[in-house]
């Protein structure tokens, strides 16, 4: 296909044909560095077409003078192909459109998009600049990747987007949300300092490698937020709360940092996690709605932030927590009797686990990365053990021989590094 120059009548077949390819669906045209021309019938070829792309055509050229009359389409992707232009005036049920590595493109015309487009994902476009308003867009999911030229989002830009993920936009400074958003996902916009409007209908914000961003906005603005994502963004020191329901936030230690003045009393699901050491918070007060509780080098956990998470059923814990490994290995685990699932991981001075320690509820246990774990006891609720990565247990495991078999033969499930037994 490298030295096609042309598409020609040829391509339809017999031209007696009134509707040339009148079954088909789905159409790609892909790594075809010198097609410069699409010779199109107007005879209503490709009556049935819903899926059309177009990848690494750098030479085909389609203007909007001269559209592609494929009023059946519903999907069109366009991949490294910058001349191909905006040809969508005949797509009367467009509903997705990508475009993607189109270096020269440096607008996007609107205005002649038909209503029914509602998703759109444009990336690696870096001379082009979104202007607004788009009023009359009818557009529900947007995604821009690697756009350069785009240094301010604004709530009018796209009143009526539910989805809106902005990622690898470096120059973006300013982000006000719309106020018809539910879902906001911002990745790898280093220069954004400050998220604001009122995303009223948000439900999910995901925030991910934002370092100069240090505001979030008020709770009030954000009443419906159920699921907060935050992810090495080091400037932050506090985020909505109210009604959440799920929290997770990893390499955030400003935030962490000041849990104590966290209220969160809707919260069923929260993980924490920092490549180093967490420390302070001794008088942090855990919701006692969590039931899932993944926390990683929070120095500082302990029985007594536990005690009281009596709907706990998820449990994973890692790396440096010694109040946890003593309770671990004095059997103070044994009061959250609603535990159903325990992973324990990277506790490089565990040496054993007392059977003490383990609700009669857990019925999962997984433990990873303990190099002197050698003492196990396990209750009879287990249907499921996984063990990795703990080299003097693992003898200890060993199918129909080894010390603890007769102890685990019941489970229905076992797997020792990786390997189902």
């Amino acid at each position: 296909m490298h030295g096609i120059r042309e598409v020609t009548e040829e391509f339809y077949g017999s031209l007696s044909s009134k509707k040339p390819f009148n079954c088909l669906e789905e159409l790609e045209f892909s790594d075809m560095p010198e097609w410069k021309q699409w010779h199109l019938l107007g005879s209503g070829e490709f009556p049935t077409l819903e899926k059309l792309d177009i990848i690494n055509c750098p030479e085909l050229s389609l203007e909007t003078r001269t559209p592609v009359q494929l009023s059946s389409l519903k999907s069109f992707q366009v991949i490294r192909s910058p001349k191909v232009g905006f040809v969508y005036e005949g797509m009367k049920q467009i509903e997705e459109l990508y475009i993607g590595n189109c270096n020269s493109v440096t607008s996007f015309p609107f205005s002649i998009l038909p209503t029914t487009l509602k998703r759109l994902e444009i990336s690696g476009c870096p001379k082009l600049k979104l202007d607004p308003p788009f009023v009359e867009m009818f557009l529900e999911e947007l995604s821009v990747v690697e756009c350069d030229c785009i240094d301010d989002i604004s709530a009018e830009l796209l009143p009526t987007a539910r989805e809106l993920s902005i990622r690898n936009c470096h120059n973006l400074t300013r982000f006000s949300i719309p106020t018809a958003t539910e879902t906001l996902f911002i990745q790898n916009c280093e220069n954004v300092e400050k998220l604001s409007g009122g995303g009223t209908q948000m439900s999910s914000l995901t925030i991910w490698n934002c370092k100069k961003l240090k505001w979030l906005p008020l709770p009030q603005l954000l009443p419906f937020l159920k699921h907060l994502y935050v992810d090495n963004c080091p400037e932050i020191e506090s985020f909505p709360q109210g009604g959440l329901q799920r929290l997770v936030i990893w390499n955030c230690k400003t935030l962490v940092s000041r849990r104590e003045e966290w209220t969160l009393p809707c919260l069923t699901e929260l993980w924490i996690s920092h490549d180093e050491e967490i420390v302070g918070g001794e008088n942090w007060e855990l919701p006692t709605s969590i039931q899932i509780l993944a926390i990683s080098n929070l120095k500082t956990l302990s029985s007594q932030h536990l005690k009281s998470l009596t709907s706990l059923r998820h449990l994973c814990v890692k790396g440096n927590l010694p109040q946890i490994q003593s309770m671990l290995e004095q059997g103070q685990f044994s009061h959250l009797t609603s535990l159903q699932c325990l992973r324990i991981r990277d506790f490089r001075n565990l040496q054993s686990l007392a059977e003490s320690a383990l609700p009669s509820s857990l019925s999962h246990l997984d433990i990873s990365h303990c190099p002197n774990l050698q003492s196990l006891g396990m209750p009879s609720s287990l249907s499921e053990l996984s063990i990795s990565n703990c080299p003097l247990l693992t003898p200890l495991l060993e199918f129909d021989k080894g010390e603890y078999w007769p102890q685990i033969a019941h489970i229905s499930t076992i797997q020792i590094d990786e390997e189902c037994l």
